[in-house]
């Protein structure tokens, strides 16, 4: 008989998008799967849809939220609510393959791995769609990293030992590569280069945004550095500061980075340029002023400015 699947969507405020979402995995070819959507306090019609879907299939559960307590959290909710024996990430505005819980399924129950992920497909508003040349398929260790956090699917009996996303990255992102080398590194992992994921690139979306009146904004701003540094100290050493529970040693670190004018200045110079890349120059604009005031002589910035004003130019012409 084959093993449940816990499929796990996250959602805030991705109305428009759900309905593809949902409908890409009530359809999956493999039929032996339970579907948990965790609506964190979306302020649109998001849960009226979800809720249709799950009166028309009885494979999908609803869990919500009073407040909205961040991706994350809602991940770590749904993890430990699952049934399944293996469990795989869906993203809310994003769809897969109608073959993905077959095929990455099929891998988990043929390799002892902790994990399986997949090659993905980025679709984007204002440029080409993008499909990544990556290594072929096989077993992967974690300097080997080349993949989209989303596609993974991964044993549940991993949570005896990971206990879900750490909490550390609360509000932040790079939660998800952290999890995964984790896994990599404790139970092995697998990659399965087919274009099972589709990546709808949003420029308001977690990973490509960025609020800098949030007090979580700076530190997202360098949380994917972050993680790096922990790779890389695992990867020499076999542990990192973060799994050794040596707090002072991380924030020590983060403040470094945080006392780098010029380097947080470059981080949300390419925020901006992901929003002028979108045509969205309001919010590229105020992005780069922000940058300004950071490093006025920083001259990436006015590198940048030079390409807002070309941008707003072209689209007008």
């Amino acid at each position: 008989m084959s093993k449940l699947v816990t499929v796990v969507v996250p959602n805030y405020n991705c109305a428009p998008y759900l309905d593809k979402c949902l409908e890409h995995i009530v359809n999956q070819t493999y039929t032996n799967f339970e579907c948990i959507v965790c609506d964190n306090a979306s302020t649109d019609n998001s849960l009226e849809i979800i809720n249709k879907w799950a009166a028309k299939d009885s494979r999908i559960r609803v869990l919500t939220t009073e407040v909205n307590v961040g991706g994350m959290l809602c991940y770590n909710r749904m993890f430990f609510e699952a049934k399944g024996d293996y469990i795989m990430i869906q993203d809310s505005d994003d769809w897969c393959d109608l073959r993905r819980i077959e095929k990455q399924a099929a891998i988990l129950d043929k390799y002892d791995v902790g994990c399986c992920m997949t090659n993905s497909v980025f679709y984007y508003a204002h440029s080409e769609t993008e499909y990544p040349d990556r290594p072929g398929s096989g077993i992967v260790t974690i300097e080997q990293e080349d993949w989209a956090p989303a596609t993974i699917m991964f044993k549940r009996e991993i949570l005896k030992t990971i206990p879900g996303y750490h909490l550390y990255w609360d509000r932040v992102t790079s939660y998800d590569n952290y999890f995964i080398m984790s896994i990599i590194g404790e139970y092995g992992g697998y990659y399965l280069d087919e274009y099972l994921y589709f990546v709808l690139a949003r420029p308001d979306s977690d990973h490509r945004s960025i609020d800098l009146t949030d007090k979580a904004g700076l530190r997202k701003l360098i949380s994917f550095d972050i993680y790096k540094f922990l790779k890389k100290q695992r990867i020499e050493t076999g542990t990192d500061w973060l799994k050794d529970g040596n707090m002072e040693a991380l924030k020590n670190y983060e403040q470094k980075l945080m006392n780098d004018k010029n380097y947080l200045a470059d981080k949300i110079r390419m925020f901006a340029c992901i929003q002028i890349d979108n045509g969205r120059f309001k919010n590229g604009w105020s992005l780069l002023k922000q940058a300004i005031s950071i490093s006025p002589g920083f001259i990436k910035n006015y590198q940048s400015l030079l390409y807002l004003l070309r941008s707003r130019i072209k689209t007008h012409a």
